[in-house]
This record gives C-alpha cells, sequence and structure tokens, in this order.
C-alpha cells in the first residue's frame, strides 16, 4: 500500500502520463500515478492507431516535428516489436485529388530523407492496383503511391507502458481523481475523492483534454495554455480492409481506412468541441462524411448507418488560435510554475508516437528540482504487452 508521500505525482493515466511514469520510476524517483477512469481510457484509446512521422505535417512545413516523430517511429518499433508494426500505406491519386502525384511523390522522398531511408515508398504498377487495393473506385483513378510508416493499438501500448512503470516501482491508482491540491511552499499535498491525502514535491498534470479542468482544483492557480479542444471521430465499418489507406477526404483533408479487428477503421475528422470531455461522440455531420468519403473510394461495397458496429472519439489539445484546426500547432507545450526549480508542470498536446521524447522532457525539468536518484535510459527499456487476466 502506498504510504502517501512521493516525489512525484502524475495526474491522468493517457500515454503521456504513462510515459512519464515509466520515466520517472526507471530513474529511482517515488512515483505515484492517479487516473480517474482507467488507464487508456481517454484519447489514448481513440486514436487512428499509427505510429508515424506524420506526413500530412509537411504541408505546414513543420519538418522538425516529422523528424522527431521518425526518430521515434524506430525507438518503438525496436522496444515494442509485439505492439508496433511496420506497414505499407497506399496512397491513391485521382484526376479530380487536391494534391497530384508529383507533389505527393516529392513529399515522400522528403518523408524518407527525414527518416534516414526507412521510409521507403514506391509508385505501384497498374497491374497490381486491383491485388494491393481490392475493390477500390478506378474511374479517374491515375496513380498508386505507397510508402512505410506502422501502425499499433493505441490501448494496449499505453497499458504496457504503464505497466513498465509499475515494474520499477510506480504506484498506479485507477478510479481516482483528484479533489484538490495546494502548495506550501515546499510540499503539494493533494486530497483524491477518496479522502486520501498525499504529499508529492512535484506536481504532474497530464490529464490531457481535462489539464484546464484539474487546474481549476489547485493552489496557487498555475498559469495555463488557452487551448481548443479538436474531436476525432471514428468509425468501424462491417467491412474488410484491403490494406492501410491514405485518402483525400471529400473536403480534401486527411482521412484513413486500415485494417482493425477485421473490419474496417474510418477516420479522422476535425471537429472543434466545446463540451465536457467525457460526452463527446459523432455527430451527425461527421458520420456522413467518413461514410461518404468511404463510398467515394469503395463504390461497390457502400456502407449505410447499419454497417458501423462500432465509433469513438478522441480529443486533441490544440493552442488556441485564429486558424482552423488543420493548421494549429501540433507541438507539445511544457507549462511549468518555474524553469529553474519546478514543482508543478503541466503538458498540452502532444502526438502518441512522441510521448517517449517528450517524457525525456518533463524528466529533464523534474531534475531541475530533484536530482534523479539514477541514471535511467527510455530508449533501452523494452516495453512488453501485458498479459490479459
Amino acid at each position: 500500500m502506498p504510504d502517501g508521500h512521493y516525489d512525484l505525482l502524475i495526474i491522468g493515466g493517457g500515454i503521456y502520463g504513462c510515459g512519464i511514469a515509466q520515466a520517472a520510476a526507471a530513474s529511482g524517483y517515488k512515483t505515484r500515478l492517479i487516473e480517474q477512469n482507467t488507464i487508456a481510457s481517454g484519447t489514448s484509446s481513440q486514436s487512428t492507431k499509427l505510429i508515424h512521422g506524420g506526413l500530412r505535417y509537411l504541408e505546414q512545413a513543420n519538418l522538425k516535428l516529422v523528424y522527431e516523430g521518425l526518430a521515434e517511429r524506430e525507438h518503438l518499433l525496436r522496444l515494442a516489436p509485439d505492439l508496433v508494426s511496420r506497414e505499407w500505406f497506399y496512397i491513391p491519386v485521382y484526376a479530380g485529388s487536391k494534391r497530384p502525384a508529383w507533389m505527393i511523390a516529392a513529399g515522400l522522398l522528403l518523408y524518407w530523407l527525414l527518416s534516414g531511408g526507412r521510409s521507403r515508398f514506391k509508385r505501384v504498377p497498374q497491374n497490381l492496383w486491383d491485388t494491393v487495393l481490392a475493390g477500390l473506385n478506378k474511374q479517374g483513378l491515375q496513380a498508386v503511391l505507397a510508402y512505410e510508416d506502422a501502425a499499433t493499438d493505441d490501448a494496449a501500448l499505453t497499458r504496457a507502458v504503464a505497466g513498465s512503470a509499475e515494474s520499477f516501482g510506480c504506484v498506479i491508482s485507477e478510479h481516482t481523481a483528484p479533489d484538490k491540491a495546494k502548495h506550501d511552499g515546499q510540499l503539494w499535498h493533494v486530497t483524491l475523492g477518496s479522502g486520501e491525502v498525499v504529499t508529492a514535491k512535484v506536481l504532474v498534470n497530464a490529464a490531457g483534454a481535462w489539464v484546464n479542468r484539474v487546474c481549476k482544483r489547485i493552489r496557487p492557480t498555475p498559469a495555463q495554455q488557452s487551448v481548443r479542444l479538436v474531436q476525432g471521430s471514428h468509425l468501424m465499418l462491417n467491412r474488410n480492409c484491403p490494406g492501410f489507406i491514405y485518402t483525400e477526404s471529400l473536403d480534401g483533408r486527411v482521412m484513413f481506412f486500415r485494417p482493425w479487428q477485421g473490419k474496417t477503421l474510418a477516420g479522422t475528422t476535425e471537429t472543434v468541441y466545446t463540451g465536457a470531455p467525457s460526452k463527446i461522440k459523432p455527430t451527425a455531420e461527421e458520420i456522413s462524411h467518413i461514410l461518404g468519403t468511404y463510398n467515394h473510394y469503395f463504390p461497390d461495397s457502400a456502407c449505410n448507418k447499419t454497417d458501423i458496429i462500432g465509433t469513438y472519439c478522441g480529443l486533441r489539445v490544440l493552442p488556441e488560435s485564429a486558424s482552423g484546426a488543420f493548421s494549429a500547432s501540433r507541438e507539445t507545450v511544457l507549462l511549468c510554475d518555474d524553469k529553474t526549480n519546478p514543482s508543478y508542470i503541466a503538458i498540452y498536446g502532444g502526438k502518441l508516437t512522441t510521448y517517449r521524447k517528450e517524457s525525456e522532457r518533463v524528466l529533464e525539468l523534474i531534475g531541475k528540482t530533484i536530482k534523479a536518484p539514477r541514471q535511467a535510459d527510455t530508449k533501452r527499456i523494452s516495453i512488453k504487452p501485458l498479459e490479459r487476466a
């Protein structure tokens, strides 16, 4: 049983909270993580389940983000081979596509360069179109390009990282939320919903879409980042999926179709959301948009609402800006009370792929307040799937 005194208390059991817990516990910090629901119950189980550099971010000229994502992809392929797999992704290009084949090919060349030659790409010969993408709409189809990236089970990966953190001594408490937290100048005194009071030298707010809601329970009230919550919806369709497919949706944005549990997972969307994070669900417009895009590419196996066998939504935490969701920065923001001696650190945004690298950044900040008892390198810690009971 926990004794209530910690170096580090982490709020939030998504991939970032678990990644920080793993890095901290491996470094010898006495660490506890609390999660209001269950590990990976939020956006960390509701993504498109890809480990990638983010090909579309090349359009924003965000080469640093893509480079870091590709480097982290390679680390995860090595550290978690049972959870992360390299896959070929196919891009069909039509006469009316927003991005012509030459532009996509140039992007794939840059992606290959940024990956250090680890993201091969090719043009699929026309005589193989039916083989690699059975059922794809051929009307106006001019080219099929392909490139290598990676896929995962996001929830299983998050749970595996949490299991790794526990193996180093981290105490993880599910169904546990903070009621209030107060800093006395030296320690945090955090009252949990159960009435238990714990103390910690450093408090980490990794609550994802709940990050600013958690801030309201903290005294003194910490600085906050103004954010826009953007909903990304997915549909599970009762159709076999021929492969991993990167397409333009009907409005020109990116949409993926990928195999998942023997069916087709289709998504995602970008819809600004202003309600409670726990109340998200796909809108009628999103459902219509995803179905319309799928039916455009696969008219011979067209779907209607009765073919939807599951739905889910994730929430991206993006900085508030006048630009649309697509143009908003995907960089992770670490906000702390004192950069030279932090006692509070909040994580805003972030990508599944880069959780390990960002966790390292958080550990560097913690090290300014509490010297790490030992040196640990998460690039050397294997991540193994948890055995289900």
